[in-house]
């Protein structure tokens, strides 16, 4: 048997065959039908001379042979994956796709950013992914989130860009008493959130007139009047329909973060968008941060 017998996707079948003990399982994974998976390892054992894999009614079982190949595919798809996210960390050139994910809170905040930094380097291209989520950035959804947290995400590289205000803001021309006044909940999806706890711990359930699952919601039913909402000032400052009553919640607060991939803080393109972010950020500090 000759070492350039072997190519990845020999590998990637024989790693991907022994980890699911099925060809379908196999198949499924590489993103092809079975009887391609099955005509695939026929034609590498047929050309190595070698017996991967022992067929039985449990299954695919690796032999001896099979196990090296497998954990070799592992080792060099692993490499690979890694050789190209250090490539890309080491371009150059200011131009090309950037993906970004945000919530849906920072929305007109995001796209204004990737305005202003086109406008400076209109080689670049944006793809914006709103999701309230942590996309899983090791896995490459995005290579760069902006994220409002009380802490940063482990295991990813994070710059803080900003504190973030939250407070009580209700519709112009509504009246009511804190005990008597109806309030905007916060359902299940954004339970999470300090802002959710605190209306939890604050308002009893009897005032809740409305739960939303989006803040976007909330700032849409606050503004219709049907109740106070809990918001992030960067968000609800910019209606013309709510009054903030009184200053931001001290034990509501939180951070910006621009977060992204290890591998791409080399990256030239995500370099310069984070030293951007960060000026672009703090020359809008009132937006995050609003006077008393």
């Amino acid at each position: 048997m000759k070492s350039g017998d072997w190519s990845l996707d020999d590998l990637a079948l024989v790693r991907a065959i022994a980890a699911h003990g099925s060809l379908a399982g196999a198949a499924r994974e590489l993103g092809v039908d079975h009887s391609n998976a099955f005509r695939r390892l026929g034609a590498l054992e047929a050309r190595t001379g070698v017996t991967l894999f022992r067929r039985s009614r449990r299954g695919y079982e690796a032999t001896d042979a099979g196990e090296l190949a497998a954990a070799a595919g592992e080792r060099v798809l692993a490499e690979t994956a890694l050789l190209a996210r250090e490539l890309q960390g080491h371009d150059q050139r200011v131009q090309g796709l950037l993906r970004i994910t945000a919530p849906d809170t920072l929305v007109r905040h995001v796209v204004e950013l990737c305005n202003a930094f086109e406008a400076q380097h209109p080689s670049v291209r944006f793809e914006l992914v709103i999701n309230n989520a942590f996309l899983t950035l090791q896995k490459r959804d995005a290579d760069v989130a902006l994220r409002p947290a009380r802490t940063s995400p482990t295991g990813l590289s994070v710059r803080k860009l900003a504190p973030i205000a939250t407070a009580v803001y209700q519709a112009k021309g509504r009246r009511g008493t804190a005990n008597k006044e109806r309030w905007i909940g916060l359902g299940d999806a954004l339970a999470h959130l300090d802002a959710a706890q605190w209306l939890h711990a604050h308002v009893d359930p009897s005032q809740i007139a409305i739960v939303v699952d989006t803040l976007p919601a909330a700032l849409a039913a606050c503004e219709a009047g049907m109740g106070r909402a809990l918001l992030p000032c960067f968000h609800a400052e910019a209606s013309s329909k709510l009054r903030r009553l009184g200053a931001p919640l001290a034990e509501v607060q939180s951070q910006l973060w621009f977060v992204t991939h290890p591998d791409l803080r080399r990256s030239t393109r995500v370099r310069l968008f984070r030293d951007f972010t960060q000026g672009w950020v703090q020359r809008h500090a009132a937006d995050f941060w609003p006077a008393a």
